[in-house]
């Protein structure tokens, strides 16, 4: 029956008999779970059986497996945190003289941690290339080890042939890894491309309300999904059951709320691209986009988030973001609300350019307050 997506985000992990004729099931504040018998305990199959909360726990399992479900992957898992995702992922593929390829457009505390642990401490060594199939694959060295990607990118929107570099990756033995937030499970699915790791943040469209941090991880196999189990249990990552439920709160309006995200977003990314104030939009929706073909055919939709050079300075740049009334000045994005930053702005120009942005980007988050309120808030905010 859980063949669906919509079905998949709304019912799989309902047991109206086992949680009393409950249509949403319970939340589970414990720390650990007993045993009728001591050789129960001594014979229990951690990655079978509720033991000990820092390994597993009934709310986060639920919301674990439908997330798989969605991606059609083979094992899920919930992260306190996106980083303490991609940390933990290093940690099951990477070794010290490990080298690694990751995007120079990838989320930027991913360089921080690769730049000031994995490669002084862990003597890492790591490439950062372009979002093209071309420098990935030509950066690929004999320790190669693992390739970061990010499909679209989260500052430009840049998009990245998945299938391709996962299919080589696979030739020498490379793990691949891609965060697919931006599009959710809905709008694109990494691990049916080829890829080893599917990651989200949890806080953006999963949770959808802006009142969780989390990180969600897909692995293409089982027995990848139990190394991560291993290793989550070590670090002691595992995301909260309060937090689990959150999410999955979350995931049964998906759907309907990303629908609404595209939507606004697309007709936003249109008026900005007709707007003299405007010189470029970066939005993997619209036709204009370099590598629109591309995103049609391993995407099925775009989501809420787009970015645009002002033109102007980023003095101007400031002042357009200060007028804004609804889109509110912050960090993150994904949940209902509409947010705006400027993630360029501190590094140089030359800096900015060789992330294919600059100095005066604008990115903006599309929320749920209407189409027609924001793009008046966007006019009266570029009016001189």
């Amino acid at each position: 029956m859980f063949d669906d997506d919509k079905l998949i985000a709304t019912h799989l992990g309902d047991d109206y008999d086992k949680f009393l004729g409950a249509v949403v099931p319970p939340v589970f504040m414990t720390s650990l779970h007993v045993f009728n018998t001591m050789e129960e305990y001594l014979n229990h199959d951690k990655f079978e059986e509720y033991v000990y909360g820092r390994v597993s726990n009934p709310t986060v399992k639920i919301v674990e497996n439908k997330i798989a479900a969605m991606e059609h992957g083979a094992y899920g898992l919930l992260f306190s945190s996106g980083m303490a995702v991609i940390t933990s992922v290093i940690a099951a593929t990477c070794k010290t003289g490990s080298h690694i390829i990751s995007l120079k457009n990838c989320y930027g505390p991913i360089a921080t941690y690769l730049n000031q642990i994995g490669i002084p401490k862990l003597n890492m060594s790591v490439t950062y290339v372009d979002a093209s199939y071309e420098s990935v694959v030509n950066a690929i060295q004999p320790n190669t080890d693992f390739i970061i990607l990010e499909s679209p990118t989260s500052l430009v929107f840049e998009v990245i042939d998945i299938e391709r570099i996962a299919n080589v990756a696979k030739e020498k033995n490379i793990r691949t890894y891609i965060d697919n937030t931006y599009c959710s499970p809905l709008y694109q699915k990494p691990i049916e491309l080829g890829i080893d790791f599917s990651m989200h943040s949890a806080s953006k469209y999963l949770g959808g309300h802006s009142d969780l941090i989390g990180g969600a991880l897909v692995c293409a196999t089982e027995e990848l999904g139990k190394q991560l189990l291993d290793i989550r249990e070590m670090y002691g990552g595992i995301m909260g059951p309060q937090e689990a439920w959150l999410v999955m709160r979350g995931i049964r309006t998906l759907d309907v709320r990303l629908e609404r995200h595209q939507k606004t977003a697309l007709s936003v990314a249109k008026y900005l691209e007709k707007h003299p104030r405007i010189n470029k939009v970066n939005y993997p929706g619209l036709e204009s986009h370099p590598n629109y073909e591309l995103a049609q055919k391993q995407q099925k939709g775009s989501s809420g988030l787009l970015s645009f050079e002002f033109n102007g300075s980023k003095e101007e740049a400031v002042a357009f973001c200060n007028k804004l009334k609804i889109f509110k000045i912050g960090v993150s994005w994904g949940g209902f609300e509409s947010l705006v930053v400027m993630p360029m702005y501190k590094i140089t120009e030359e800096q900015a350019k060789a992330q294919n942005g600059s100095n005066s980007l604008v990115r903006i988050h599309c929320g749920l307050e209407g189409t027609e309120n924001l793009i008046a808030d966007l006019e009266q905010a570029l009016t001189l």
